[in-house]
């Protein structure tokens, strides 16, 4: 799956098929152009301003009005033309002109639908970097390409999912540390006591019987205050368990892929994005996403290009949705390293989760820190990429506008761990006017929903003081009482039925990774490219980090250099005498401390880089490992120029 999956073609697009009988006009012109060989010519050209000739018993009488015609001879206005010129005549035809102009602008832009994406013109809509880049038009035209490919090389993959009694508890202890390899032996000890003493530890129930569906394509907004579950609930959906356990009586169902399957051999395939935008900073913006999309880039590709060109089309595809194309040769930043704004910085953290061809996504409050209108844009990007690739988005927000509200399909509101309701977006606020609570005016849906988990902001209605529920466990009653929750589990038990565990859909999206992954990639494995693949993509871009900011390695040269001098200059000019042994020892020990903690400063950049690290490879672009070795390799210059400055001048 890419950018472009199971895009659905609207009755819009078909508009000249389907226009029906009427004027000539509106009707589909048996042109050359009309089957897409060629490019739509212009309307007014299609037009010729000649006096018609009239026969009238055998009088060949001229009429002076001049009637525009199509080349075919078809009328523009009237069949009958009046004598004489009027200003209703010229007003009615320039209308038909316009019209007749809208009608091949559609063809026109149809008929864009089967040229090459990669091939388009400067001004054409297919080209990113052009001002009339039209986003629905390259989809349909990269989807395309795609299946032009056929079914060996090509398959699509989306991932619903649907959960029945989703849990998770964790356990309390007294004191934990941080394990190290050090302390790593004291873990067997530990459970050596435990079941020794059999002491019976605290349980912590953080999510209490949760049931819902998000088919393929659908956006759900997760509604509740800080403490609710909410990013819990987004963790325990994308298999980021770690401090937890889930429930033994829960299922998840991924369309037909079980839960165990679905994050060990297809990890990658859903993604939790936290709230922090954590990036190389020294890194252009045009570079950090093109490495995310060459890790993700199929094997097979469409359009005959080669994957530099793949990589880089999708990346000023991405860009231009995202509205970051002003951004390409700019430093991403951080709170150190100066770089593009906050905005812009969080909608390359969302790009670059497209980027990683992912069916199935969470984003944890991923608008803080964006001002409304920047919340609102987020919501609307990701509601352009679930239409557009069949992607299925979860999203935290905390105080959302309305409008982005709006764009959501589905709402789940959690209150302590416990579910108070989900269903349509637009059926939240009636269930809880129904349930006898009254909604303020000039309130937002959002803000009302989490209010519910508030005794001091929810407001009962005036005769249901007595009757509405107070507790969470009263609210979590209401909802397993309630008509909608009965719905909800007979959508789920049907769902299920559709996409058994292990089923056809499993299988379908078992052979699209397949045919994604490299040639010598493992069938299980959770990556696209192969190990070899890996290490020289870390490698490119271990390269582009030390040209981006080479000072520090610069900076241990010369130190490294001046050291030489300074330990040279004590032991200069030692005698070649017994005498000497002492202090060569000396200068021999110096010069092998030197070298060794002549890394030291590397170590500062590696736990700066972890959680980037650790971001990578939840979305499956690389393996660990695999940066580490390129981390070597780019460091062999270096290493080679330190030798020879130290060592020679020692």
């Amino acid at each position: 799956m890419s950018l472009v999956g199971n895009f659905a073609f609207g009755n819009n697009d078909r508009s000249i098929e389907s226009a029906g009988p009427g004027s000539p006009l509106k009707q589909r012109q048996h042109s050359s152009f009309a089957d897409g060989n060629t490019q739509a010519p212009n309307p007014l050209d299609l037009f010729k301003k000649r006096t018609k000739s009239t026969t009238r018993g055998g009088d060949n009488s001229r009429d002076s009005t001049a009637v525009p015609t199509l080349v075919d001879g078809s009328v523009l206005a009237n069949e009958k033309s009046n004598p004489g010129p009027s200003s209703d005549n010229e007003d009615e035809q320039k209308q038909h002109i316009r019209e007749l102009a809208r009608t091949y602008t559609r063809q026109s832009l149809a008929s864009n639908i089967n040229h090459n994406v990669f091939q388009a013109e400067e001004n054409s809509e297919l080209n990113p970097n052009s001002e009339n880049f039209n986003l629905r038009l390259w989809a349909k035209a990269m989807l395309k390409l795609r299946h032009e490919l056929g079914d060996e090389q090509f398959l699509e993959r989306s991932a619903g999912v649907s959960f029945r009694n989703l849990s998770a508890h964790g356990i309390a202890g007294g004191a934990d540390y941080q394990t190290s390899v050090g302390n790593a032996m004291l873990q067997v000890f530990g459970a050596a006591k435990d079941l020794i003493s059999r002491k019976e530890k605290r349980r912590i129930d953080i999510l209490q019987g949760l049931d819902g569906l998000v088919k393929p394509g659908e956006m759900l907004v997760v509604l509740g205050p800080p403490g609710s579950g909410c990013s819990t609930f987004l963790k325990t959906l994308t298999g980021e368990t770690h401090g937890y356990k889930v429930g033994k009586d829960t299922e998840i169902n991924y369309t037909g892929i079980s839960y165990k399957d679905m994050h060990s051999k297809h990890r990658g395939e859903t993604i939790y994005t936290a709230e922090q935008d954590v990036h190389f900073p020294q890194m252009l913006v045009g570079d950090t996403l093109y490495f995310a999309a060459r890790a993700r880039a199929p094997r097979h590709l469409p359009g005959d290009v080669s994957k530099k060109e793949y990589a880089e089309h999708l990346r000023d595809v991405i860009m231009a949705v995202f509205g970051i194309a002003h951004t390409i040769n700019t430093q991403v930043g951080n709170e150190f390293v100066r770089g593009v704004s906050g905005g812009e910085r969080k909608r390359v953290t969302i790009a670059e989760a497209c980027l990683s061809s992912s069916p199935f996504q969470a984003w944890d409050n991923s608008t803080r820190g964006l001002d409304s209108a920047n919340a609102i844009e987020f919501c609307k990007t990701l509601r352009t990429e679930c239409e557009i690739s069949n992607t299925t988005a979860a999203v935290a927000i905390y105080q959302a506008p309305q409008p982005a509200y709006d764009i959501f399909d589905k709402a789940i509101v959690l209150y302590e761990g416990r579910q108070i309701f989900f269903g349509d977006a637009r059926q939240a606020k009636q269930y809880f006017i129904d349930l006898g609570f009254e909604c303020p005016s000039r309130e937002t849906t959002a803000d009302f929903l989490t209010s519910m988990t508030s005794p001091a902001e929810r407001t009962p209605r005036q005769g249901f003081e007595n009757k509405v529920p107070r507790t969470p466990d009263e609210f979590a009653a209401a909802w397993k009482k309630s008509q909608e929750y009965a719905t909800l589990v007979q959508e789920i038990d049907d769902y299920n039925k559709q996409h058994p565990v292990g089923g056809d859909g499993a299988k379908n999206f078992e052979q699209s990774r397949k045919v994604q992954k490299a040639k010598h990639q493992r069938l299980k494995s959770p990556y696209t490219l192969s190990y070899g693949q890996q290490i020289c993509l870390c490698l490119w871009r271990g390269f582009k980090r030390l040209r981006a900011d080479p000072s520090l390695t610069f900076t241990q040269l010369f130190g490294n250099f001046v050291m030489a001098l300074i330990i040279g200059s004590v032991f200069y000019n030692l005698q070649p005498v017994t005498s000497s042994f002492f202090s060569r020892g000396a200068l021999i020990f110096f010069a092998m401390l030197m070298n060794a903690f002549a890394s030291a400063l590397k170590i500062l950049k590696l736990y700066s880089q972890r959680p980037i690290v650790e971001k990578h490879q939840r979305y499956a672009l690389y393996h660990p490992s695999a940066e580490a070795y390129a981390s070597m390799l780019t460091d062999m210059p270096y290493k080679t120029m330190n030798a020879f400055t130290f060592n020679i001048t020692l």
